[in-house]
């Protein structure tokens, strides 16, 4: 019984395969088709975004970065960079940037616009401007990076945040990724073709050989089999 399965298992692989094989060229079309459609799409349906990144010093004392800080203070600074975050991200201070830059947005676009990351064990924030048009990116996150410390200081008196690094024009967009996005395409083809191929397989119940009787009908005995007939080319011509 488990000869007959093993026997079984081998027939279906090598069906597979087979099928795989003869299918080669519907499979490589397939999988072109779709990494080309990836390519396409990527480079002219999805709008292009543009990044630009201001970084920041959290410190929980108006004192420069120079003087010696305690434990206390390193800890106390690391606590208050999730409120920075906030601030940075209120309606006011985001208010006082839409009427800076005077580019037609509202607080609630810029806040849909910036993202906020901190170095674990560091008193570094980075701020983070993603929009359509590199220009404003560069201006909306500068001008978040003039105002919002001034606000934080304000509410949150005696601790400051300092400018590390203001935010550069971006000159490429970071989105979309388009050779990831045709690799992916790539990917995706591959893999449908293959198992449009193997259901091809599958689901033909056409008979080639004996052991595809012996499949469809186990219990029916075998009488009888046409050999396979060769026809050489000099046989054909003739």
């Amino acid at each position: 019984m488990n000869t007959e399965n093993t026997e079984t298992m081998e027939f279906d692989f090598r069906r597979i395969l087979e099928a795989i094989i003869d299918r080669w060229k519907m499979i490589v079309v397939a999988t072109v088709a779709l990494g080309l459609c990836a390519a396409l799409y990527s480079l002219f349906l999805i709008t292009p975004l543009y990044k630009a990144s201001a970084t920041m010093y959290v410190n929980n004392n108006k004192n420069t970065v120079s003087e010696n800080l305690s434990n206390n203070d390193i800890t106390a600074s690391l606590q208050l960079v999730p409120t920075v975050m906030r601030i940075f991200d209120s309606r006011t201070t985001l208010g006082e940037v839409a009427k800076k830059i005077d580019l037609g947005y509202t607080a609630d676009q810029i806040s849909n616009m910036i993202s906020f990351s901190s170095a674990e064990d560091a008193q570094i924030l980075t701020l983070t401007v993603i929009n359509p048009n590199p220009e404003h990116a560069y201006i909306i996150a500068n001008a978040i990076a003039d105002t919002a410390p001034i606000k934080a200081t304000e509410i949150m008196d005696g601790s400051s945040v300092k400018v590390i690094d203001y935010a550069e024009q971006p000159l490429r967009p970071f989105s979309p990724n388009v050779f990831k996005n045709t690799v992916l395409g790539l990917i995706l083809g591959f893999v449908i073709s293959i198992g449009i191929a193997v259901l091809i397989e599958i689901t033909d119940e056409s008979i080639r050989e004996e052991n595809d009787i012996r499949k469809l009908y186990p219990d029916v005995p075998i009488i009888g089999a046409v050999p396979e007939i060769k026809v050489t080319l000099d046989e054909k011509t003739n």
